[in-house]
């Protein structure tokens, strides 16, 4: 791709851009919470790990399929070189084992709990920020903003309760790869193809959930009640649970995450994980509409923090500039 021209006049676009993903992943919650009670009922509480799997293979194939068609350059032409395609290939493992650590964890832990160690990528990306870029790449505001960010993502579900145990190492640690995925994005769209990267992403987040689903498939046993697992595909039948998978694969990863890719670079890692911090207020905005949560201190608190940081990370000073290939 080369340097990426241009960038402060596209960055304003891009934080509207981004902005719009957190939207958009806000309602993934109340969707994919729906999907899952859909499998708890139909199922029992062992079909919901493999409904997750399922459900997370499906709406990266869907997405994978479409994009070509929706995206021109998705695919390598002849006499283009591979490094998009190798580091999708990167962004995809690393994407697959952040969802595969929190999706296992989720089971051990409270919301509030999950929220706040998962909120740690926001930290984590700044640190390595500074561990991989010069120090002054982070000026006082976004320091500010990344800790207000972080500290309200924290609470916004209620104050966690933490016993650190081994579903809690797991999220900090899916937290920790969820951070690696924003400064791979950073690093990699601006010098390849951001379509090429996206759709090598889909791909392998598609066929690891694959794998996933097959070694559930096949260790069910009658014994274990995985009789009952055995007949996860009658889910496909259901609208409650294909209507929200089909939401997730169009709008929350063939969409959002396309436009994630292609916008990202435009803006430096730490402002960008600031943003994508606003995910859990769009979450809780939709919820309430819905009536599926009622308002609280913990949310207003949380929310509260969230925005300040973001206006923080914005207005606070001067943003470290983003400029091409070094």
């Amino acid at each position: 791709m080369g340097d990426v021209k241009g960038v402060g006049g596209k960055r304003p676009l891009a934080v509207v851009a981004l902005l719009g993903v957190t939207i958009i992943w806000g309602a993934t919650f109340p969707w994919m919470k729906g999907a899952l009670d859909v499998a708890r009922e139909e199922l029992g509480e062992e079909g919901v790990l493999p409904a997750t799997s399922l459900f997370l293979c499906l709406r990266f194939a869907i997405s994978a399929l479409l994009l070509p068609f929706c995206v021109k350059g998705a695919l390598p032409r002849r006499g283009e070189g591979w490094g998009g395609l190798a580091w999708g290939l990167v962004l995809g493992l690393l994407f697959l084992g952040g969802f595969l650590l929190q999706m296992v964890a989720l089971d051990e832990l409270t919301p509030a709990a999950s929220a706040f160690l998962t909120s740690l990528y926001v930290l984590f990306t700044a640190l390595l920020s500074l561990f991989f870029r010069h120090h002054r790449a982070i000026g006082t505001g976004l320091w500010i903003g990344v800790l207000l960010a972080t500290g309200g993502a924290a609470i916004i579900s209620g104050p966690p309760q933490i016993e650190f145990g081994l579903a809690e190492w797991m999220t900090v640690a899916s937290a920790f790869l969820f951070a690696c995925t924003i400064l791979v994005t950073d690093h990699a769209t601006r010098r390849h193809a951001p379509a090429q990267i996206s759709w090598m992403s889909f791909t392998v987040v598609a066929l690891g959930a694959a794998g996933i689903l097959l070694y559930f498939l096949s260790t069910s046993g009658e014994a274990s009640g995985g009789g009952r697992v055995g007949d996860l595909w009658v889910l496909l039948g259901l609208r409650g649970f294909v209507q929200p998978l089909l939401f997730c694969s169009l709008l929350a990863t063939l969409l959002a995450l396309t436009a994630l890719n292609h916008f990202q670079r435009f803006v430096s890692p730490v402002r960008a994980a600031t943003l994508y911090s606003l995910e859990p207020v769009w979450a809780a905005v939709i919820s309430l509409f819905l009536g599926s949560e009622n308002p609280d201190f913990w949310l207003f608190a949380g929310a509260s923090a969230l925005l300040s940081g973001n206006l923080f990370a914005e207005f606070g000073g001067r943003s470290p500039k983003v400029t091409g290939v070094r």
